[in-house]
């Protein structure tokens, strides 16, 4: 027996208001898009296109790299 097969069985088994319910709920969880929550504002900091950072890390750090 499949997995569809034991959850048209287990469905079938539920009464009409909780039917709904179930449906509803994975509705909202595999139909409809997910709405996603904006990334945190450090996601890709290190991501500034520069390869010679660590080489350089004390050159660019006495240079107040990074300060405004």
């Amino acid at each position: 027996m499949t997995s569809k097969d034991k959850l048209i069985e287990l469905v079938e088994q539920l009464p009409d208001d909780e039917a709904a319910e179930l449906l509803e709920l994975a509705t909202q969880l595999y139909l409809l898009p997910a709405r996603r929550r904006p990334l945190p504002a450090f996601v890709g900091i290190g991501d500034s296109g520069r390869t010679d950072v660590s080489e350089r890390v004390d050159d660019l750090l006495g240079d107040g790299f990074g300060r405004s």
